[in-house]
């Protein structure tokens, strides 16, 4: 009997016993397509992942700190001088300073007897970023409305303001666009507004971000210190430079610094590699462990080939021993057998196939929708590979064999005259 014939019959024996053949198939159909499915997720949160990081990846981030150790030297703030002597690094590409705090801002041009109780003042208590020109490249934001400080504003300390959009919808109404062009009151000090950020979440859209010199000179006066620094963020040339980068500005600082005892510093440098390590690794546990865990249906789907298979052979036993009277071989039964199985769990394999990308599909389209406003779903897609899909289908096909073998086996076996008197 030829491939063709065998595989003819197996279709006639599904037709026959639709109802069945369903139910048999519906496991592996469920397995190959969540299988492909959520790999395919994984992928794209994946990847997704990484072109947020990518950016930033040769990021470092100093911030000072206290030293650990008691009695030791006190320690010593981030200063301009600190930055300076960084900027001379080779392997220093940019840095972006920054001084923060907090304080009262209002609406429009307040005199000073005017206080939070007064009708109609407008007050909102946010934080205060002064930083450089270059600090949405660094930090990786971008702007609702509006425009960021330009580098000759940031040099001459220009009293301009961008706002986060909390701050421009409390102080402006509803439409932040409305604070573009208006006038900020941060205590005694009057700023313009340029411009609105993009929300980042509620603790980044309470922001007003300014020049470092208009930030030292209108807001903090003589509460930060004329030329200290909260934090400094620097680029590295590279991202494979990074580790280096880090090593030059900690020898540097410790330079600046008079440290030499490295337990005594007062700074930490951190990368973001280090600071990404474990989610890192749960992002790649849950990538790896999810399609694993829906490989179980497909467990299922062939423990439902193997019965629907046994059945088969036991329904069948008289036709088998009539073959085998007029003649038919063992490995003609059962190459008939497996073959019935393959194509039984090969074609639930298709089905699973299909319906996978079926909703890869839609789902791209729905998240593209969705994330046309910004934020993470802007960047996040399914990843539709061939890999998933041929793997899930070989798996479908494997499924089927190994299920089918076991019945065909026994029915090669039997015996012409007790399979003819089979009741």
């Amino acid at each position: 009997m030829i491939v063709r014939d065998i595989i003819s019959i197996a279709l006639r024996g599904l037709r026959s016993h639709k109802l069945r053949s369903g139910l048999t198939m519906l496991g592996l159909i469920i397995g190959v397509a969540a299988v492909i499915l959520l790999t395919s997720l994984g992928q794209g949160l994946t990847a997704s992942v990484n072109a947020a990081v990518e950016p930033i990846a040769n990021s470092i981030t100093i911030v000072p700190k206290v030293s650990p150790i008691p009695g030791g030297p006190s320690a010593k703030p981030l200063t301009d001088d600190d930055m300076a002597a960084i900027a001379k690094l080779p392997l220093v590409a940019d840095m972006v300073p920054s001084v923060t705090g907090s304080t009262v801002g209002a609406a429009g041009q307040v005199s000073k007897a005017v206080t939070a109780s007064t009708p109609g003042a407008q007050y909102l208590s946010g934080s205060v970023t002064g930083t450089s020109f270059n600090y949405l490249s660094a930090q990786q934001k971008k702007l609702a409305y509006g425009s960021f400080f330009t580098e000759a504003q940031d040099k001459s300390g220009a009293k301009v303001a961008v706002l986060g959009p909390l701050v421009a919808t409390a102080l402006y109404g509803p439409s932040p666009q409305a604070a573009i062009g208006r006038t900020l009151r941060l205590d005694h000090a009057l700023f313009k507004v340029i411009g609105v950020m993009q929300s980042y979440g509620a603790a980044s859209d309470n922001v007003i971000i300014m020049p470092v010199k208009a930030a030292r000179s209108g807001v903090f006066g003589n509460g930060i210190g004329g030329n200290e620094l909260s934090s400094l963020t620097v680029k590295a040339t590279s991202t494979a430079q990074v580790a280096a980068a880090k090593a030059q500005i900690i020898e540097v600082l410790r330079e600046q610094h008079h440290i030499t005892n490295p337990d005594f510093d007062d700074f930490q440098a951190q990368d973001l590699g280090s600071r990404l390590a474990t989610f890192t690794g749960l992002i790649q546990l849950i990538t790896g462990a999810v399609p694993a865990v829906a490989a179980v249906s497909l467990l299922v789907g062939g423990i439902g080939v193997l019965n629907i298979m046994l059945v088969s052979v036991t329904d069948r036993t008289r036709e088998i021993g009539t073959r085998k009277a007029i003649g038919a071989s063992d490995s003609a039964i059962l190459s008939q057998f497996v073959l019935e199985a393959i194509t039984l769990a090969g074609l639930g394999g298709l089905i699973g196939v299909g319906l996978s990308v079926g909703l890869i599909v839609a789902l791209k389209e729905v998240l593209a929708s969705l994330g046309a406003g910004g934020g993470f779903l802007s960047s996040f897609s399914p990843v539709l590979s061939i890999t998933p899909i041929a793997v899930a289908f070989g798996i479908s096909v494997a499924i089927g064999l190994l299920a089918g073998g076991y019945p065909a086996w026994r029915a090669a076996r039997l015996e012409p005259i007790e399979a003819l008197r089979f009741e």
